[in-house]
């Protein structure tokens, strides 16, 4: 009798442990049934998005500024391990600049110092522009740089003038110190498209990012 009764005290303290544990805390890691919605950016190596707008690769055109929009052609106009090291600045008049693409997560104050920067190395004023976005090396070891430029009413020659006076700054800075460089920077291209943009490419494979650029903003 007292064997039976200490078995059926093991079973009924057995079935309470169960229930204790099914009532519990889930464990990191364990799956509870639902997925959570995962964030992926819009193309590989693009790196973060700093900006409220939503943009993607696709039925999301109309949510981006002009700015965006030129960003965007510049990432996909490049090779992909640019877009993994080197940031992409948009702007639109009226509106704040941006890190279109951040692939090293830099703040939203850092981020605004680093494109004024850029911004007054290239020589170019905001007010001059409807809309804007590129990229560029500020280390004195590449000359790189990759812009569309969408000049205000009455500004285009300032504009152009300004991209064509950081180009040739480059080529002065570079013709006696990096002979490779110097030939990026002397093989660089820019042109006007048809709907206004100055663009430019100062780039290893300077043609090929010049007609995805064309092909994409035409």
């Amino acid at each position: 009798m007292n064997r039976l009764y200490r078995i059926s005290a093991l079973a009924l303290a057995a079935a309470l442990c169960l229930a204790l544990a099914a009532c519990g805390p889930k464990l990191p890691g364990t799956n509870s049934g639902s997925s959570s919605a995962v964030s992926t950016p819009a193309a590989s190596g693009s790196g973060s998005v700093s900006g409220s707008a939503s943009v993607s690769s696709g039925g999301a055109g109309d949510t981006m500024s002009e700015g965006q929009r030129y960003a965007y052609a510049i990432r996909d106009a490049r090779p992909a391990e640019d877009n993994e090291y080197s940031e992409i600045a948009c702007g639109d008049a009226g509106g704040e600049p941006m890190l279109a693409v951040n692939p090293n997560d830099m703040s939203a104050e850092d981020a605004a110092s680093s494109i004024q920067m850029m911004l007054d190395t290239m020589g170019t004023d905001p007010a001059t522009l409807d809309a804007y976005a590129f990229s560029m090396s500020m280390m004195n070891v590449r000359a790189y740089a990759i812009g569309v430029f969408k000049p205000a009413e009455g500004q285009a020659e300032a504009v152009q003038a300004a991209v064509e006076s950081y180009v040739s700054l480059q080529r002065k800075s570079f013709e006696n110190y990096l002979a490779d460089q110097y030939e990026v920077a002397k093989g660089a291209l820019i042109k006007t498209l048809p709907g206004g943009e100055i663009v430019l490419v100062m780039s290893e494979g300077a043609a090929d990012i010049m007609a995805n650029l064309e092909k994409t903003l035409k």
